[in-house]
């Protein structure tokens, strides 16, 4: 896992950083959607129903951001199809931050918190909303990799006391990295000759690297980026479908 490094201001260097006011609703909107789909206890039901409410209360505001973003995605792109391949990959990487499962236990919490708020105060400037609460929305995140980091020093120091005596920590881990020291090439999901195999869903693309000090095959299973759950990105029906067989 590679953990996103920081900027001079202390932000780090995610899908986040460097964005107008309008994408940063729209990336708020993304996460709030994120949560309703996989913040599943009994006490997250609030998510659900402040995004339901969220979408609804403010179509008109959330179609004229919409808007502005696809024609900034024309004016960037050359045609109108590459603006929305363009728009698309984007909005996976959002998607795909903000599902980060490690970050789920906070994040939960965070947006349950925040869509109470909302349903208690149901704010007149929808944007607003969204603004004041996206540094908040993005401190789960920190938090895990700031924790991820410090594991990552914990385990080396493991490695340099012990690992000559116990074997290291995460020998598959240390294994691909000295493999990848010495120019080894790491099968990645972006290789031409493992397209074909990671777009077959049938089929895993998986390379290996031996271990120096064992002498064990390690697999490397190449992560497929781009890829996320259909999201929900229309409101919720708040009538329940008529199942009577009456048409």
């Amino acid at each position: 896992m590679e953990v996103p490094a920081r900027t001079p201001a202390g932000k780090r260097l995610t899908v986040n950083r460097d964005l107008t006011d309008d994408e940063r609703v729209w990336h708020f909107r993304s996460a709030w959607n994120v949560a309703a789909l996989n913040c599943l206890a009994d006490a997250d039901a609030p998510i659900l129903e402040g995004y339901r409410g969220y979408i609804l209360d403010n179509q008109r505001t959330r179609k004229r951001i919409n808007a502005r973003g696809e024609q900034e995605y024309r004016k960037r792109e050359r045609s109108r199809r590459g603006a929305l391949l363009a728009r698309e990959k984007h909005m996976t990487r959002v998607y795909n931050f903000f599902a980060l499962p490690s970050a789920r236990g906070d994040f939960c919490p965070t947006m349950r918190d925040v869509a109470i708020e909302y349903m208690a105060t149901k704010p007149d400037d929808p944007a607003e909303f969204a603004l004041s609460n996206f540094d908040r929305i993005e401190v789960p995140f920190d938090q895990f990799f700031t924790q991820y980091e410090s594991y990552q020093r914990l385990s080396a120091q493991w490695d340099a006391q012990y690992g000559t005596q116990y074997g290291a920590s995460q020998p598959g881990w240390v294994a691909v990295q000295q493999a990848r020291a010495n120019g080894v090439q790491i099968p990645s999901a972006e290789d031409d000759d493992l397209t074909d195999t990671l777009s077959n869903p049938g089929q895993i693309a998986v390379g290996s690297v031996t271990d120096p000090a064992t002498g064990a095959e390690v697999p490397v299973v190449p992560v497929q980026e781009g890829v996320v759950s259909q999201p929900v990105v229309e409101p919720i029906p708040t009538d329940p479908p008529d199942n009577s067989g009456s048409g």
